[in-house]
């Protein structure tokens, strides 16, 4: 955490103007209101619902028994790289994690040119988004989720804009599957929002090698009472899902910050589970690469071929070129089939 507020302070020092003028000065004026964005992990104008504090707290004893569970474990996907329990512990207050955390990062610069981007890209998701999801969907902005106001937008947060994203990406694509699998599901944000978007969904599953994840997105999907959402500890994963139950698999930003071993881990149980489809957004625009423990990096696409999985299509985030290099939001949709 002190890391993340040294490189969030750091964006507030500001150089001598080269002109008096006052137009100039209010180009690099610091505001009150713009410190406390630059320097807060998250929004706290939105109150915590009645009972948070203690349904969050950090030694609450379903999440330290989740902890002890993952950590008997002798299996590759609990072999962090970057989600050491270091990190999980000085980078995630479970009341706001909606917030700035391991799980989800926002535009950190100063609240006008943030308010721009996700303009930006909320235009470019309303022209996506044929379901009117953006609207259905809304956003309350709980848990110090960050959220923006436009005149004839709909509030829209970066968990609303991206699953809606991917959902319409979904759409697109082909029908949208019924029985879903997402690994290294964070707090349950693509399951809310799919379930919600789409009730003929009856089984979404989601599953984590990171038990303060798994911890989360119980009582998140719970909170939202996300009714055909269902969440599997991670040493349950072999027992309790079958060959045949799911259409597809779903991966976001993942694989990209697991270490190759364990990536091999999960294409293993996909392949035991024989899920036709599998989407993978990576962190590089089209590399899929692992994060190892030493921080370099190794190439997990033969994982995937050796599981059986094949690309059959591919398309940027962000399709329009223009945003998105005004985002600088290079990510793609990576779709995979898998043969007989």
């Amino acid at each position: 955490m002190r890391q993340a507020l040294h490189r969030a302070l750091a964006r507030t020092r500001t150089r001598t103007p080269p002109s008096s003028s006052a137009s100039d000065a209010d180009l690099v004026r610091l505001t009150d209101e713009d410190r406390r964005y630059l320097t807060a992990l998250y929004d706290d104008t939105t109150p915590l619902p009645p009972g948070a504090d203690h349904d969050l707290a950090p030694d609450h004893p379903r999440l330290l028994e989740l902890r002890a569970r993952y950590a008997a474990l002798d299996l590759p996907v609990t072999n962090a790289s970057r989600w050491s329990a270091d990190a999980v512990d000085s980078f995630l207050d479970h009341r706001y994690f909606r917030g700035e955390t391991l799980i989800t990062w926002h535009y950190r610069e100063l609240p006008r040119i943030s308010r721009l981007k996700y303009f930006l890209l909320a235009r470019y998701v309303t022209g996506r988004d044929t379901g009117g999801h953006l609207k259905t969907l809304g956003e309350d902005g709980a848990f110090g989720c960050w959220t923006f106001t436009y005149e004839g937008l709909p509030r829209v947060s970066r968990d609303l804009l991206e699953s809606v994203n991917e959902i319409a990406f979904l759409e697109r694509t082909g029908a949208v599957p019924t029985r879903i699998l997402d690994i290294g599901a964070g707090y349950g944000r693509l399951a809310h929002r799919m379930t919600a978007a789409h009730p003929e969904v009856t089984d979404y599953c989601c599953v984590d090698a990171i038990a303060d994840s798994t911890f989360l997105s119980e009582f998140y999907l719970r909170h939202r009472g996300a009714a055909t959402a269902r969440v599997v500890p991670l040493d349950e994963v072999t027992t309790a899902l079958a060959p045949g139950d799911f259409d597809l698999a779903i991966n976001i930003h993942s694989f990209p910050e697991c270490t190759y071993d364990a990536i091999a881990w999960w294409t293993g149980q996909l392949e035991r589970l024989q899920v036709p489809r599998l989407l993978v957004v990576p962190n590089e625009p089209t590399e899929l690469l692992s994060l190892e423990a030493d921080g370099s990096r190794r190439d997990f696409l033969p994982l995937l071929q050796q599981a059986g999985y094949r690309l059959v299509h591919r398309e940027p985030v962000v399709d329009d070129p223009a945003a998105r290099e005004l985002l600088d939001l290079h990510d793609h949709f990576h779709l995979f089939e898998r043969g007989g």
